[in-house]
């Protein structure tokens, strides 16, 4: 898969979630990049785009849910981009479980997670955590509960990280608009990681 290929997989991705999302009722969605990018400010709003800050994906991931805390929100999540077949059924689950948890988790397969969320942001939340590793998930749990902080785990899903993650998605029924146009536009990569390369 080229570079170019990636990048509109992956606005797909994001468009894709970002509309399902909608469906949700008493949610205030909001669209955190890592740099202004236009059609993202175009697809969710100037009022709902926001950039990230931060060092690494811990820092930014607690400074956007400290801004969120900020601006009112008591029941935060932070979802992934690259999960644009989650159950919306997950997300409904995850809210109704910060009603008596201090945090969520979204397990992934592969160590890592697709959802996070919490009640009241810590500075301390990710502190040593390892990202994009076979401990992440286990490691943040581990620094939760240093911060005093209640854990609920949601079901397992999976992100899109390698062809054959690529290649389940395709698999599956119901797939949204923009990845199912990118999936069918792009035969090539499809019969690359059918074949079991990423």
């Amino acid at each position: 898969m080229t570079a170019a290929q990636a990048a509109e997989l992956h606005a797909a991705f994001v468009a894709d979630t970002w509309r399902r999302l909608a469906v949700l009722t008493g949610v205030r969605r909001c669209l955190y990049c890592d740099q202004a990018w236009e059609p993202f400010e175009e697809l969710a709003g100037p009022e709902h785009f926001a950039i990230q800050h931060g060092a690494d994906l811990g820092a930014r991931m607690i400074n956007s849910m400290k801004e969120l805390s900020l601006h009112g929100h008591d029941r935060i999540l932070l979802l992934g981009s690259d999960s644009p077949t989650l159950p919306m059924a997950h997300v409904e689950q995850a809210f109704l479980a910060l009603d008596r948890t201090d945090t969520v988790l979204g397990p992934t397969a592969d160590g890592g997670y697709y959802a996070v969320g919490c009640r009241r942001p810590d500075t301390r939340m990710f502190a040593g955590v390892t990202w994009s590793s076979e401990d992440t998930l286990r490691e943040t749990e581990a620094a939760f509960h240093a911060c005093s902080l209640s854990v609920s785990l949601l079901p397992e899903w999976y992100d899109v990280d390698t062809g054959a993650e690529l290649a389940r998605l395709a698999s599956e029924p119901g797939i949204p608009p923009n990845t199912r146009r990118w999936l069918d536009g792009n035969p090539d990569v499809m019969q690359a990681v059918s074949g079991g390369r990423d």
